[in-house]
């Protein structure tokens, strides 16, 4: 069979692609880019714990193809990037601000803010729970976590949105979204510059110490090296959650039964965002580097050649999750791959189980019977972040 993850049909609905390699080629080799592609749940899920076997970085395709040849870029590492020991450490260092206890400080400004733009919404009588909720949410707590102003939040926000749009015909980053990309590094770079006059903690109160502060074998990382690593945190914090939330929104208005039972009993919501996230995964796939030669089912994957792991396919493996295109909030799934596994799992995942948490509590004791017409929803049309750019709810106005 033929896969494309930049063909429209990927765009539109990858589902019945990714169910056709599941069935037919679960290890599936791409010419183009000379990777392979895996679809099934088991062989990411191990795929994730192997970083010996399947190091950082992958090949540059996904958002970053239209930079792939460039001398400047290619040497750019960050978090992402790593591998251990030296991410094993720096992980750790993250660790406390990262972690439940750590993200729960922000509880109280989650739910103000999230009160705020439902209060918002229904005095205009909609709301638009990806630009005037989820976005709001995400970008407050990634620039507290981070240690960036308050008061620029939304200003990242709009430059990861430019930093993610596509135009048709266009592989990759089209022009503009190169450009977003630039002018996050040097906001990021400049906001370095400016703790480094003003001298910082060490402490881990906040991303921008840590990574100041941190020491490896080699010392510590300089001006840019900083900038890099918050530039993945700002992209992953404000990016993907908005769009897991919106499609949790869809689907709950979709399967108003469901809905009804979260509005009954919000102690069962942390559930259901699992569910929800399983469902409503965003990233359509994430790369890795091929360290060796190795057989993965009757094929032989090479050293230097790549993988993608294909998440949202991996996401619906019937092997795992049983009627697996079935949306059901009490699912309860023991193992789901929305935050990645292994070593790279998502640094910011309970960050973001608390901001949806929070924002489904408020949304849906302001608004139980919110409406919403599908024919508003404006889906993103990417190779590699799926989601919504808009999706509007509507209630009487107060």
């Amino acid at each position: 069979m033929d896969y494309d993850p930049f063909d429209d049909a990927m765009k539109d609905d990858p589902f019945p692609v990714y169910a056709r390699l599941r069935a037919e080629s679960p290890v599936h080799y791409l010419e183009r880019f000379d990777c392979w592609a895996l679809s099934l749940f088991e062989d990411i899920w191990n795929a994730g714990q192997q970083p010996d076997l399947y190091p950082s970085p992958g090949p540059a395709i996904g958002t970053i193809i239209s930079r792939a040849d460039d001398e400047e870029t290619s040497g750019v590492q960050s978090l992402f990037g790593l591998n251990p020991p030296l991410h094993t450490r720096l992980r750790k260092a993250l660790a406390r601000l990262y972690s439940p206890r750590g993200v729960s400080r922000l509880e109280a400004h989650v739910r103000r803010r999230s009160v705020e733009c439902i209060e918002a919404g229904r005095e205009r009588g909609s709301l638009d729970v990806v630009e005037e909720l989820g976005l709001c949410v995400s970008s407050d707590v990634a620039s507290l976590l981070i240690g960036l102003p308050l008061e620029d939040s939304q200003r990242l926000t709009q430059i990861v949105r430019r930093f993610f749009t596509r135009v048709p015909g266009v592989e990759g980053m089209p022009p503009d979204a190169l450009a977003a990309s630039e002018q996050l590094h040097d906001y990021l770079l400049e906001a370095v510059r400016e703790r480094r006059k003003r001298g910082t903690p060490g402490d881990g109160s906040d991303a921008l110490d840590v990574f100041m502060s941190f020491r490896g074998e080699g010392g510590g990382f300089d001006d840019e090296g900083v900038a890099n690593h918050l530039q993945i945190l700002v992209v992953g914090g404000t990016e993907t959650l908005p769009k897991v939330f919106a499609g949790g929104v869809i689907q709950l208005h979709r399967h108003p039964d469901q809905r009804a039972r979260l509005v009954a009993a919000p102690s069962l919501i942390p559930t259901a965002f699992m569910e929800i996230a399983r469902y409503e995964m965003p990233t359509q796939f994430l790369s890795r580097g091929i360290a060796r030669d190795h057989e993965l089912r009757g094929q032989q994957l090479r050293e230097g050649q790549g993988v993608l792991f294909l998440y949202r396919a991996a996401n619906r493996d019937e092997a795992e999750f049983p009627d697996a295109d079935r949306f059901d909030v009490a699912r309860n799934p023991p193992r789901i791959l929305s935050f990645g596994h292994g070593t790279h799992v998502c640094v910011g995942q309970h960050a973001a189980r608390l901001e949806a948490r929070v924002m489904y509590e408020e949304l849906l004791a302001a608004a139980p019977g919110y409406g919403l017409e599908e024919s508003e929803v404006v889906p993103e049309r990417s190779e590699f972040v799926a989601g919504y750019v808009s999706v509007p709810i509507h209630f009487e106005p107060i």
